[in-house]
């Protein structure tokens, strides 16, 4: 490792981890606000912590991929069968990219929820909305 300019001298953890552990704990995530995604009443939706929706939104943004990254803001988005088809792959793809405890969680329990719309077939419909 360089020494620093001026002599200073500068420690480094043994595990940087260490200082971000909480960021892969799930319970952390407990009381954030949602992201539903829902059929078609709000009522009946399956909410997801919005910082976790965003870290994997955010990871898509740097893949370029095309639908995660338009979803999850206040206003709610409404997707069609193919576009329904598109976020299993998307989802998947991040989850394949990461090793987070966390998003793995949320991407276990969101790929059913959003299967089980896709096989409704050409008339599947989901809407997504963040708070």
């Amino acid at each position: 490792m360089p020494r620093p300019a001026l002599g200073l001298s500068v420690s480094y953890p043994d595990s940087v981890a260490g200082d971000y552990a909480d960021r892969l704990d799930p319970s952390q995530y407990d009381n954030d606000l949602i992201v539903a995604l829902y059929r078609k009443d709000p009522a009946d939706s399956f909410d997801v912590p919005e910082r976790v929706f965003r870290r994997l939104v955010q990871v898509a943004k740097g893949y370029e991929l095309h639908l995660l990254p338009m979803l999850g803001d206040t206003e709610p988005v409404s997707l069609s069968a193919p576009m329904i088809q598109t976020r299993l792959h998307e989802l998947r793809f991040v989850g394949d990219r990461l090793n987070d405890p966390v998003t793995d969680l949320w991407i276990s329990r969101l790929l059913p929820v959003v299967q089980a719309v896709a096989w409704e077939g050409p008339s599947a419909s989901l809407t997504v909305e963040g708070e």
